[in-house]
């Protein structure tokens, strides 16, 4: 080997490590980019999808409920939801009509679908200007001919071809950043490849720089001292960027995993959702068709109607606690602090709570220290407490007791509620602790939920920088201790 080709061996390899790792760092970026353009993917696709749901249940619904309330007692008051269907349609076909052409849609079966909806809407003026006109013969035979049926079909059709052209969307979205993933595995597999050999045709020569510094070493021992030292700052570089290398990778599986956990509870919770809303509505919906053929006795009257407030009342909480964590998903919400007092606050909610806790014979205590002055997000920390109060006493059974304490501990407000109820097990307590969203269970009198109440609390306490444990064994109750910062 001669001399002049020594140059291109040592920095052939130096070029090549260099573009392998600007790539690997172009593709890091890339990677993040992708995940972001999937994140807004999946956020677009859901309120398409949700749009697309408002426009049966807000629109359709709301004309019908409107027309049918009308038609059994015309007063103008019964067309609230009527009114409030039409003047919410046009902008909701105008965001799914606008997001849908942004995406390639192919609008034909939209389009159908929106001139059927307007051709419904002008039967349900015509219907209701013949309940207006004393003509209910006429308004009984064209509610007979049942035309919102073909409707409802067309619906169907337009929200199926929507979900496929959507999930079409988040497989190829999911593709690109599997591609984006494998293409920095391969190109920083690669860069460790060229990196070892490099690393050893650097020793390689530094062995022979050494060799001549041997020779010009003024004794053995400081020869031997040169060559100690050079090698382990070789050693060493090679460690730092192993370990450069090893974080990196950690780093992106991490933000894979992260991606596709959200995924899956986002999936979770929508299917809780789709479930529970549509068993309140068509409870309400039998319970109108009912009443209009007067077929119930009053004792059947008074206890469907306490049935239907109870729905309501799960269905508002429901809501109350979608919304919330829909706003914390989009980072919408902030912190705004507050002083107030806790104590104050826990006396009055439990007051809230006064009526459900009898319906099942709960005794609910409170030996709070008085005046326990904080200063925090008081709506965060309220809603905190009425899930906290709600589980207990859905999963208490009749006649048991709820205490509830909170004192000042150093500088910081510790809650503790506890029950006499059902408890749970080591495996529930950790998926609540460790994944956040679990499936609801039913409560000792059948009472439904969707899991999202305890997702809320670890994200406010989360915010205030508090903490949050839960001490729990089945058929011996539970206890939540849960503490924030008082300043």
């Amino acid at each position: 080997m001669t001399a002049d080709k020594k140059p291109y061996l040592i920095w052939l390899p130096v070029v090549l490590v260099t573009a392998l790792l600007s790539l690997s760092i172009f593709y890091t970026y890339y990677n993040q980019q992708v995940i972001h353009e999937n994140h807004l993917l999946e956020t677009e696709a859901e309120e398409i999808r949700s749009n697309v749901s408002e426009l049966l249940w807000g629109t359709i619904h709301g004309v019908d409920i409107g027309l049918r309330g009308y038609a059994l007692i015309p007063e103008k008051r019964f067309l609230n939801p009527l009114d409030m269907a039409l003047a919410d349609k046009d902008s909701l076909f105008q965001m799914v009509e606008e997001d849908l052409l942004s995406q390639n849609f192919p609008m034909a079966s939209f389009y159908q679908f929106r001139d059927s909806l307007d051709a419904y809407i002008a039967l349900s003026m015509r219907m209701m200007d013949n309940v207006t006109d004393g003509q209910m013969n006429t308004f009984i035979k064209e509610l007979s001919a049942d035309q919102g049926y073909g409707l409802w079909l067309m619906y169907e059709k337009f929200s199926v071809s929507v979900d496929d052209f959507e999930n079409v969307i988040k497989l190829q979205a999911a593709h690109r950043s599997e591609v984006a993933i494998n293409n920095l595995y391969l190109v920083q597999v690669a860069l460790f490849l060229v990196l070892a050999p490099t690393m050893m045709l650097y020793v390689y020569y530094f062995r022979k720089s050494l060799k001549v510094s041997h020779e010009l070493a003024e004794t053995e021992a400081a020869r031997a001292e040169l060559v100690r030292k050079q090698n382990e700052d070789l050693e060493k570089q090679v460690e730092e960027r192993t370990n450069a290398l090893r974080m990196q990778m950690g780093i992106i599986q991490s933000q894979h995993e992260e991606l596709m956990a959200v995924n899956q509870a986002k999936d979770k919770i929508f299917s809780v959702l789709s479930h529970d809303l549509r068993g309140p509505l068509n409870n309400l919906q039998n319970a109108i068709i009912g009443f209009h053929n007067k077929i119930f006795t009053p004792a059947e009257a008074d206890m469907l109607l306490q049935k239907l407030e109870t729905n309501f009342e799960q269905t508002n909480e429901l809501l109350n606690n979608l919304l919330v964590w829909s706003k914390s998903q989009m980072k919408g919400i902030s912190l705004e602090k507050d002083d107030f007092d806790l104590t104050e606050s826990l006396t009055d909610l439990t007051k809230v709570f006064s009526e459900s806790s009898k319906a099942k014979n709960i005794t609910i205590t409170n030996d709070s220290d008085g005046h326990l002055q904080v200063k925090a997000g008081r709506e965060m920390i309220e809603m905190v407490i009425r899930n906290l109060l709600n589980n207990a006493i859905k999963f208490t059974p009749e006649g048991g007791v709820i205490n509830i304490h909170a004192e000042s501990k150093d500088d910081a407000a510790v809650v503790e509620i506890s029950d006499s109820g059902v408890g749970m097990n080591y495996e529930t307590v950790d998926a609540i602790l460790n994944r956040g969203y679990v499936a609801s269970t039913p409560g000792t009198n059948k009472e439904k939920g969707t899991g999202m109440g305890l997702m809320l609390v670890k994200e406010f306490i989360k915010l205030h920088h508090g903490t949050f444990e839960i001490i729990s064994k089945q058929s011996r109750g539970t206890t939540i201790r849960f503490s924030i910062p008082k300043n």
